[in-house]
């Protein structure tokens, strides 16, 4: 899908590294729980998907699959946040800091979407990209191979990447001040750093919320 070199192995190396990371916090040891290990797994999930979405082999793997995950996966954030229990949090503050990862895993299912109907279209029409209802073939030096052509997905995309855009500038932000706000000294030597590595973990998983919803808006940008 992303046709300038560059920026394809940059995010490339964003996405990868994302996903290394969401595999690390899914089997490191600890005290988060079962819900947070999965959260963790479906994050490494996405940021593969959207290391593949980067390269032009990545528009040959099966579509429905994946739409029905990240749709599945949209669904959990949600019902999460309203049947576990949530333990000190307020159920309502519990889902306001769940539904952000809803989002990114619809918009997942959406691109999928957008993505699969253009190549539908190409496989049912021909070679002839100028032909598909849902794509465009891009210009010679274009940063995608193909981007959407009717308004509606245009519009979508780019709704999408403003919302994923202001999602991951929040999570910037509170990423910066959680590692800002970290223990740098504590009377207990065991005891405190158990919680400055908690609190380490917490700004490193805000930090790499933000830079997946920052890669994905760029994916989004180049769509319309």
């Amino acid at each position: 899908m992303i046709a300038a070199t560059g920026l394809r192995w940059i995010l490339t190396l964003l996405f990868c590294a994302l996903a290394v990371h969401a595999l690390w916090r899914v089997f490191a040891p600890g005290s988060h729980s079962w819900t947070a290990r999965l959260a963790h797994g479906l994050h490494g999930v996405m940021a593969l998907a959207m290391f593949a979405m980067a390269w032009p082999w990545g528009m040959d793997l099966p579509g429905t699959p994946q739409v029905v995950f990240f749709s599945a996966a949209a669904v959990w954030f949600v019902l999460a946040a309203l049947a576990l229990p949530s333990g000190p949090e307020p159920r309502l503050r519990a889902l306001a800091s769940t539904l952000p990862h809803a989002v990114m895993t619809g918009a997942m299912a959406w691109m999928v979407v957008a993505m699969s109907s253009g190549m539908s279209a190409e496989g049912a029409g021909g070679s002839q990209a100028h032909d598909m209802p849902g794509m465009d073939m891009s210009a010679p030096g274009a940063l995608a191979t193909m981007t959407l052509s009717t308004a509606g997905d245009r519009w979508g995309a780019g709704l999408l990447a403003l919302v994923l855009l202001a999602l991951g500038l929040w999570w910037l932000a509170k990423g910066f001040d959680a590692g800002r706000l970290t223990p740098r000294t504590s009377v207990g030597v065991a005891t405190g750093s158990a919680a400055k590595g908690g609190a380490l973990h917490a700004a490193w998983d805000v930090g790499c919320h933000a830079l997946m919803s920052l890669g994905m808006a760029v994916m989004f940008v180049v769509m319309v």
